[in-house]
């Protein structure tokens, strides 16, 4: 505060500085007389603002960028440490649960790779399924099962699956690795017959569940369900974290856009010049007001 007052008894001085034809003497009732003399026995006010002023709407694009840099910028360390905090935490916090999500996905999916085989639900269709689900307008040949192994061609799958059943059977296996196809085998229990778990007859074709489409879920599918759970759980989380990673932005912004309006007000001051009648004529009154805000 001591230099701000400082700067004020040095107003004088840089007013006639900057003047251009006047000149200082050093005798400050001369010098407060010559600029009585400038401002014509009228009333001359001058407004000092704090070097310590800053754009409210910069302060809070810094914050929007970067939270915590507006709240640094007007003095509020611990705020700017809670908010730059908060950001560092959450996107740790995000970028890891990524990498788990990622993590426990290829560990599902190469599992499914392992032990799930479309040309096992494919020949459950030929041999029981016709029969115990229909229709039986689709037949699947040793051809057929070469396509659907080599090609990963699961059209003559799906176009069984888009007849008329009695049960079950209500969506289509997607095509090869794409995320509804390792979604959908470890989710319906239609796709049950794939899982290498699952009791198959002498000629290695999973058997008949006599029409009971909730039985014999092996429990292979169950814990390959878990399993991708967990990696959506993962996923969920980052989510979440990014979401709150763009309020805290959105709230440092704010809360520096109006702090710095308080802030730029905490200290005004302001050098009024009033001429009054004296002993000796019109004098020039100096008056100083400080405000300080808290």
């Amino acid at each position: 505060m001591g230099s701000k007052i400082v700067f004020l008894f040095l107003f004088i001085g840089v007013y006639f500085a900057f003047s251009g034809d006047k000149n200082i003497t050093g005798n400050f009732r001369w010098d407060i007389l010559q600029l009585q003399q400038d401002t014509a026995a009228a009333e001359k006010s001058v407004v000092i603002h704090s070097d310590r002023h800053q754009n409210a709407f910069m302060n809070g694009l810094f914050s929007l960028v970067i939270p915590g840099a507006g709240q640094f910028r007007t003095e509020r360390y611990t705020k700017a440490a809670i908010f730059f905090a908060a950001e560092i935490a959450l996107a740790t916090y995000a970028v890891v649960k990524t990498h788990s999500g990622d993590t426990k996905t290829t560990e599902f999916q190469t599992y499914a790779e392992a032990h799930w085989d479309a040309v096992r639900y494919a020949k459950w269709i030929e041999t029981y399924g016709k029969a115990e689900y229909g229709p039986s307008n689709v037949t699947f040949t040793q051809t057929d099962y070469d396509i659907i192994q080599n090609a990963k061609d699961f059209s003559k799958i799906n176009a069984w699956e888009q007849g008329a059943h009695k049960l079950g059977f209500s969506h289509q296996l997607p095509k090869f690795r794409e995320q509804q196809y390792f979604e959908l085998i470890g989710k319906y229990n239609q796709f049950k017959f794939g899982w290498d778990e699952y009791p198959r007859d002498a000629n290695g074709v999973p058997i008949s569940d006599a029409g009971r489409y909730d039985d014999l879920i092996p429990q292979q599918l169950k814990n390959y369900a878990v399993e991708r759970g967990k990696a959506n759980d993962y996923y969920y989380a980052a989510s979440f974290a990014m979401s709150a990673l763009v309020i805290n932005h959105v709230l440092s912004a704010v809360d520096a856009l109006l702090f710095t309006k308080s802030y730029n007000n905490e200290v005004t001051a302001s050098l009024n010049m009033k001429p009054v009648d004296g002993f000796e004529g019109k004098r020039l009154l100096s008056e100083l007001t400080i405000s300080v805000g808290l």
